[in-house]
């Protein structure tokens, strides 16, 4: 009876062993995937801003406030292994630039220009960074508050 289960158990692993042996001389090699060229969008990241609130001066008082808020994209690899974010940048170019604009029309703030804006935030952070960090800076919000519209404002 033993020599008989022996037989059993030899037999089951000569065929398990031939099979291993015949699978791996017969698998196809891997391929190796080809590098694809990546498209634009492919490994960035899209990441918002907080909102800035910024006054908007002009003969010596508050005429009223601009609500901004922005999107940018980001190599994701390069982003995750930034020490300090690009968010305060973007927020301090953002609000030395509007702050500082002589061009706004208070009347017309439709006509301001936003794609020089932009094209400008963009660059000045790149430039801090010394690379090319900030792919796209996109406008999420921007609003103009006149002082007379604003909440606890006084019309005059």
């Amino acid at each position: 009876m033993i020599k008989l289960i022996a037989v059993g158990v030899w037999a089951a692993i000569v065929a398990l062993g031939s099979s291993y042996v015949m699978a791996s001389v017969f698998a196809p090699e891997p391929v190796a995937e080809a590098e694809k060229e990546p498209t634009y969008f492919e490994g960035l990241d899209y990441r918002s801003t907080d909102s800035v609130t910024i006054p908007m001066i002009s003969d010596q008082a508050i005429q009223g406030y601009i609500l901004a808020r922005f999107v940018y994209t980001i190599d994701g690899k390069v982003g995750n292994s930034l020490k300090v974010p690009p968010d305060p940048f973007i927020l301090d170019e953002v609000f030395r630039r509007l702050y500082s604009a002589d061009n706004f029309d208070f009347d017309h703030p439709e006509k301001f220009d936003l794609t020089e804006l932009t094209t400008s935030i963009k660059e000045s952070v790149n430039k801090r960074y010394e690379q090319e960090l900030v792919h796209e800076l996109l406008v999420e919000q921007f609003d103009y508050i006149a002082k007379k519209e604003a909440r606890g404002g006084k019309g005059g």
